[in-house]
């Protein structure tokens, strides 16, 4: 009898511990509920690198990106590109490719950030960047 109120009382303590409570201040949960996350993905100069980038070395030509198993798409060059309709839960894969060839790749919850907008920029030297949309000031996308 012992035994089933402890596993009853672990049990109940559990899933009281992973449903997450929202507090007033908690704009990740009060204004994201319903929508979708959009990345901006800013521009980066079409010019090939001329130091090693932690990700190697790639070619800007045919640099893409792509977010969980959406289709590819070409880097920017000129105007940010906006990758929108991402579910805020759960766990997003990010990967840049060039030449056909993986050369970085990250994982992101919307939730870490607080926001349901944010910025992804790559410049060759620094490696991926991604940023809630309201705090990076080199985000340009609005």
């Amino acid at each position: 009898m012992r035994t089933i109120s402890f596993a009853i009382l672990l049990i109940a303590s559990f899933a009281a511990s992973s449903q997450r409570q929202s507090t007033p201040g908690d704009t990740a949960t009060s204004d994201r509920q319903g929508k979708s996350g959009t990345v901006c993905v800013l521009p980066n100069s079409s010019d090939p690198p001329t130091r090693i980038s932690p990700g190697g070395m790639y070619n800007p030509a045919t640099l893409t990106v792509r977010v969980d198993k959406g289709k590819p798409i070409l880097w920017p060059h000129q105007q940010p590109v906006r990758i929108e309709n991402l579910s805020l839960e759960g766990l997003h894969l990010v990967v840049l490719a060039s030449d056909g060839k993986r050369i970085q790749s990250f994982r992101f919850r919307f939730s870490d950030y607080k926001q349901s907008k944010l910025c992804l920029y790559f410049d060759g030297y620094q490696g991926v960047q991604l940023e809630n949309g309201a705090n990076a000031l080199w985000c340009k996308c609005r």
